[in-house]
């Protein structure tokens, strides 16, 4: 019991520190727009067309992980208000991103493991969510119960912890490439500074899986809510 809270404490802390991180980094460029109108999109492709990369595939994502390099398949999606969106935000999502296609470019090993970790939360979360779900319904499960969410939830949130350093190395990457890139990518020094602001917190995004999860969720069922017949 001890060690099942142990790893809950200090995962759950860790994650909210990380997510607050990022939240408030990407909230606060949020509000700022690029004087050039660049989009995300673009600036990806610019990246990418710096380092002579021209096989990986820039497209609009959807869904739970709109955000995510697919090594597989050469893709990289991006969310679509960072695919077209031009905030400081969107332009930092979107560096991040292509910061990872530079890593599988230059054989950067730990860069695979991001990618079973973002496929384990994916698998991993949904019956985390379900099984939470049904305790409330059906009363009874007590403590065995309780430690079973406690444990799944802190062992998804531990795997995406400890991708944070390839995270950071991707932001890296980009922001190397973006600092020698000509033209300059960005019209003045306050752009500058807050895209490098999102980059560097972007690597706390998705830490917490359960919490994408039931935010994803939520975006999606929420409008049929307040529908009426």
């Amino acid at each position: 019991m001890q060690i099942f809270l142990l790893l809950f404490i200090v995962t759950f802390g860790l994650t909210m520190w990380a997510r607050g991180k990022y939240r408030k980094a990407y909230d606060a460029e949020l509000k700022n727009v690029s004087p050039s109108g660049q989009t995300g999109a673009e600036l990806a492709r610019r990246i990418l067309q710096a380092r002579g990369i021209e096989v990986v595939e820039v497209v609009c994502g959807h869904g739970l992980f709109g955000d995510f390099y697919d090594p597989a398949k050469k893709r990289l999606s991006l969310a679509p208000q960072h695919y077209s969106g031009s905030t400081f935000a969107a332009l930092g999502v979107a560096a991040h991103e292509a910061g990872h296609v530079l890593q599988h470019r230059e054989g950067h090993v730990p860069l695979h493991w991001r990618v079973s970790a973002v496929r384990a939360t994916m698998f991993l979360s949904l019956p985390l969510v379900a099984l939470g779900a049904f305790m409330l319904i059906i009363p009874g499960f007590g403590r065995s119960g309780l430690l079973m969410i406690l444990g799944g939830w802190s062992l998804v949130a531990a795997c995406n912890l400890i991708t944070l350093p390839v995270e950071l190395d991707a932001s890296e990457r980009a922001r190397q490439v973006l600092d020698h890139m000509k033209p300059k990518p960005f019209a003045n020094l306050d752009e500058r500074l807050g895209v490098e602001k999102v980059m560097r917190a972007a690597s706390a995004a998705y830490v917490d899986g359960v919490f994408v999860v039931i935010s994803w969720l939520g975006s999606w069922i929420s409008p049929h809510l307040g529908s009426k017949d």
